[in-house]
Formats: C-alpha cells, sequence, structure tokens
C-alpha cells in the first residue's frame, strides 16, 4: 500500500479528534502500524504538546510530544532540495 509520509518527513495535521491539533507540525520518526483504518505513523511534534486520547482510558485526554497520526490525517511538507555547491553559474 503506498502512503503519503515516510520515515523523516516533515507533515501538517490535517485531520484529528482533537481540532487543536490540526494545523501542527509533526516530524515522522518511526515506520506505521498498520492497524484497521490504515498505517499509523509514529510521530513527534514540533513545539508545544499535542493533546492525545490515553489508550487505557478513552474518555480521558493527556499533552504528549509523540504519538501515533494516520497516514490519511497527514499532509507531507515538501521542498526545494538543498545543494551544498553551486551547479549553475552565470556569467557577467
Amino acid at each position: 500500500m503506498k502512503t503519503r509520509c515516510k520515515v523523516g518527513d516533515l507533515a501538517f495535521i490535517v485531520r484529528d479528534a482533537f481540532p487543536e491539533n490540526v494545523g501542527r507540525v509533526v516530524r515522522v520518526i518511526a515506520p506505521p502500524l498498520w492497524l484497521d483504518d490504515g498505517p499509523a505513523w509514529h510521530c513527534k511534534v514540533e513545539g508545544a504538546p499535542l493533546r492525545v486520547q490515553e489508550l487505557d482510558r478513552p474518555w480521558e485526554f493527556s499533552f504528549d510530544t509523540k504519538g501515533d497520526c494516520y497516514d490519511a490525517d497527514l499532509r507531507p511538507i515538501s521542498g526545494v532540495p538543498v545543494h551544498d555547491e553551486q551547479l549553475d553559474e552565470v556569467t557577467a
């Protein structure tokens, strides 16, 4: 199955059970777990902790800097490739 993200990617959270997590940036830090609802990546938040649901007490929540995010709920952030050396020169 093709996924949107890969380990090392930065991504925006585009959908979450807690609205305050939407728009936050996470880094994908481990391969996905394959759950019934699809692949869920282990992620680390960039900045303040995310609000997360307690697995053993689903009626409670806490805050954490790491958690699992479904691939479908993430949008990878891609950028312009960076080179250490200049490949093209402009002559005057």
